[in-house]
């Protein structure tokens, strides 16, 4: 099996030392990728939210937990991970870095303001806060600087500022090339009328904005491309991309690409390389049609109304519609639309999983460990009041090398997949001829590229490698601008009952049209395994109590989509 693998994957083992004389790390070759394992979407102490209800934890800390250090969250909880990261971001709110460096550490502010957030931050009260600081600032379409900021202006930017420049410190003096990248970034948090509008910036080295850009003072999408445009200079060695948070919580809110201008379109093209499609906030990947439920979008389903869980008759189909169309898979379908008019395909997006975690515990993913969100670590019962929650996922990219260059330039030309927590290895490419299983080659175009001229049907080849759980089955999604219509189709393309380790397959599509853009993304289904819900009922022999907790689940990949775009 080890041949194989070894043939299917290209494997190399990562880097041992640090960089060589020529700039990489040992054992890189030109185009020769790996696999590498991350999580782009952490939070620590430096987030209001995550202070709130009790973490302590900071960057730093992050970043030692994903490398592999043992994290204590309180006297009688530690954690590890069983296989430390390749790489990570921690993406604190940018909104309260003023506050929180105010009010907490390190200056400790004595200002009535800061009572709450200093004396009820802690699991059991850290509602209060939640209530008092956080809902009243992002929440609102017009949003307003805090009491603390709105009388002394120039103390919270140079706070601001402060925080940032420790993010900076900590994220780079983690960073150890070959062996762990860590990525600066911060979180853009729009969050109107309770919609989570999210963006997630990451920078591809210490080259970043002078300022963190935050929804208080750039309260829509445009305004943070706008703002990243005029501080992110290339010029200056900085590049940035914007990820949009997990969509299931924005009812279809900040994807009005039918009517932004080209310009607009061009802009958000440019920042918006990937989306989020899988965090512990739920699965983002599809919203079946209205009344119509359907297994193939019923994964980690989470839906909310002013963040309070729904179910689907709370719902108008008007409501429905609009949520329904923020969605991954609908936002790639209408991005075909507005291409086969304007000739830009504003949402060309690669698709990543994340976890969104608010411990500093980034990459804990593990269903059987996975202790529950912030709110109620450890504890069964505050625990299951969020049992639609789960651990989050990982983001996969494949790359030469485990340094920030050469992950970033990766995330940006969209060579990632997405995975629900394992560590499956996916592959997608596309040729225009067939792609042998028998032959290393690997020409052609990768996830995340496109075709731009097509005479006949493309090939694709998929190969997967099972983690620790048997793959069952893989489908094709496909998503086209036919006819003047949208259209998207699930195809399964291979299935196996008991389970198979390694795959590799060629596949062509039978309804190809050259006249229509179109994409195509692989879904790649482990075998049912139990969920973190079964896992920790069954452990306190408690599972009668929770309806619902003892189930199973099929873990998944998502692989970055190929176009055709002609």
């Amino acid at each position: 099996m080890k041949k194989l693998i070894v043939a299917l994957f290209a494997f190399i083992a990562p880097g041992v030392a640090l960089l060589a004389e020529d700039g990489h790390c040992p054992g890189y070759q030109l185009g020769q990728k790996q696999v590498y394992w991350g999580d782009l979407h952490v939070h620590t102490a430096y987030s209001l939210d995550a202070w709130g209800y009790g973490t302590i934890k900071t960057p730093a800390d992050a970043y030692r937990f994903a490398r592999g250090g043992e994290l204590t969250l309180d006297d009688e909880l530690s954690v590890k991970l069983d296989r430390p990261l390749d790489f990570m971001a921690v993406t604190d709110h940018a909104e309260w870095f003023d506050l929180l460096y105010i009010c907490t550490d390190p200056e400790w502010s004595d200002d009535p303001y800061c009572d709450i957030m200093t004396e009820k931050a802690g699991r059991a009260t850290g509602s209060e806060v939640f209530a008092e600081y956080v809902l009243p600032t992002i929440t609102k379409a017009t949003p307003q600087p805090t009491p603390i900021c709105a009388k002394d202006t120039e103390h919270c930017d140079n706070s601001r500022m402060s925080q940032w420049g420790r993010i900076q410190e900590q994220t780079n003096a983690a960073d150890d090339p070959c062996h762990f990248t860590a990525l600066n970034g911060y979180e853009w948090s729009a969050t109107p009328d309770f919609s989570h509008n999210h963006r997630n910036v990451i920078f591809r080295d210490e080259n970043v904005t002078p300022d963190a850009i935050d929804y208080m003072r750039y309260p829509n999408p445009l305004a943070l491309w706008q703002e990243l445009d005029k501080q992110c200079k290339a010029e200056a060695g900085c590049q940035a991309i914007a990820i949009p948070h997990n969509t299931n919580m924005g009812d279809g809110k900040s994807f009005d690409i039918e009517t932004e201008t080209n310009e607009v379109r061009a802009l958000r093209a440019r920042f918006e390389r990937l989306v989020e499609i899988h965090q512990e906030k739920g699965s983002s990947e599809c919203l079946y049609a209205f009344g119509q439920p359907d297994e193939d979008c019923n994964f980690q389903q989470y839906l909310t109304r002013s963040s309070t869980p729904t179910e689907p008759k709370d719902y108008s189909q008007q409501e429905w519609e609009k949520m329904r169309s923020g969605y991954v898979r609908a936002l790639l379908t209408r991005g075909l639309g507005v291409y086969s008019e304007s000739g830009i395909n504003p949402l060309q997006l690669g698709i990543i999983s994340s976890t969104d975690n608010h411990a500093a515990t980034g990459g804990f993913v593990e269903e059987d460990k996975w202790l529950g969100s912030v709110f109620g670590i450890g504890d069964l019962d505050k625990t299951m009041v969020r049992q639609r929650w789960n651990p989050g996922g990982l983001v996969a990219v494949w790359a030469e090398e485990n340094t920030r260059h050469s992950l970033f330039d990766a995330l940006k030309r969209r060579e990632v997949y997405a995975t629900s927590g394992p560590r499956m290895q996916v592959r997608l490419q596309g040729s225009e001829k067939e792609l042998s299983c028998d032959a290393d080659n690997y020409l052609g175009v990768p996830m995340g590229g496109s075709f731009t001229e097509l005479q006949k049907a493309p090939h694709f080849r998929i190969q997967a490698l099972y983690d620790e759980t048997p793959l069952q089955s893989i489908e094709i999604i496909k998503g086209e601008f036919r006819d003047g219509e949208l259209r998207e189709t699930t195809i399964p393309v291979w299935q196996e009952r008991k389970g198979g380790l390694h795959i590799c397959m060629s596949w062509t599509d039978p309804d190809f049209d050259s006249k229509a853009p179109a994409f195509w993304y692989v879904r790649v289904l482990e075998a049912p395994t139990l969920r973190w819900s079964a896992h920790h009922c069954r452990k306190e022999n408690r599972c009668d109590e929770f309806p619902g907790a003892e189930t199973t689940l099929q873990e998944r990949a998502w692989t970055s989509p190929i176009w055709y775009l002609p």
